[in-house]
């Protein structure tokens, strides 16, 4: 204890100086510091059945950007995070809504970018091996061998074709940099977007972004996209965000962007993201701005634990 403890007290200054998410991640640190000894949360239900048996699209949602998608036979999960904390310093509210030993397989494992709450390295190493992990190409250079049956790497418009399935990566307006001082020599590279395609059902991943017209509806003049699975934090609760993160106004604009025929939000309520006290705000915002908007019966609104059959 006391080891992790000084350990803590040095990496504190060095992520906080380095780090290139802004000043709520400085908040998040210290909020979590200041839980230390608080019990995390439990979800508000468990998935018991990770593989649904008729499903032709179905999503499970496990908590954070951690998505649990099956198009028909074949399973994937992107940014998986098992975790209770992020890089020791940030701890979880709520815990995650699967137990990842109850999964047998996962046929296509997706990292969205870098980031520690998206690339997970105990997250993944909990995760079956019998399945490819598709990553940034830019995260090439951190990904230890974890064991997948495969690793494929991917930069915007780049696609994999296997076993019937194709997913292909595309553009995110998100930033570089897992350690803050590693941004500068990475371009860009190392955070994307997904598009899965798999006998005619068509889901959009976007992992962690900002809000970008022109990229987001060349996306939907490329696929025709059945559900988009879309981030609503951190970012403001009146307009569309920040360079680099959407609120629930982005995510609808983005949404609307793509054609998608369902959204679902994620990415909101396992952290606390700065100063706020509620962490549910987003999905509360996003409730009341689809109702105004008319699109609220194409909102899959699922609690951590949650699961839905699309089609």
């Amino acid at each position: 204890m006391k080891f992790r403890l000084v350990t803590l007290a040095l990496l504190i200054p060095f992520l906080l100086t380095l780090s290139g998410c802004g000043s709520y991640v400085q908040r998040m640190v210290m909020r979590s510091l200041g839980s230390i000894g608080e019990p995390i949360k439990a979800p508000p239900r468990m998935i018991t059945t990770p593989i649904l048996p008729n499903a032709k699209l179905a999503v499970s949602w496990v908590g954070h950007a951690t998505v649990l998608i099956q198009i028909e036979d074949k399973i994937i999960i992107t940014d998986p995070l098992f975790t209770n904390t992020i890089g020791l310093l940030v701890k979880r509210y709520v815990k995650p809504g699967l137990d990842p030993a109850l999964l047998t397989r996962v046929d296509f494992t997706l990292v969205s970018h870098i980031h520690f709450d998206h690339f997970s390295y105990g997250s993944l190493d909990m995760l079956p091996k019998n399945g490819t992990l598709v990553i940034p190409l830019g995260a090439v250079r951190y990904t230890p061998d974890f064991g997948f049956k495969d690793v494929e790497a991917l930069k915007a418009w780049q696609s994999i074709d296997e076993d019937g399935v194709k997913i292909t990566a595309v553009p995110a307006q998100h930033f570089s940099g897992r350690y803050g001082f590693d941004r500068r020599w990475l371009g860009g590279l190392d955070y994307t977007g997904y598009v899965i395609e798999y006998r005619g059902y068509t889901v959009f991943f976007a992992g962690d972004t900002g809000y970008n017209s022109e990229l987001f509806k060349e996306i939907g003049r490329r696929f025709k996209i059945d559900l988009a699975i879309l981030p609503i934090t951190p970012g403001s609760l009146t307009n569309p965000g920040s360079g680099v993160h959407v609120g629930p106004v982005g995510a609808l604009m983005i949404f609307k962007d793509v054609g998608a025929k369902y959204m679902m939000p994620m990415h909101y309520g396992t952290f606390f993201y700065g100063s706020e006290t509620n962490p549910n705000a987003a999905i509360d915002r996003l409730r009341e701005v689809a109702k105004e908007e008319g699109v609220l019966d194409r909102i899959v609104d699922l609690q951590m634990g949650g699961q839905r059959i699309l089609f």
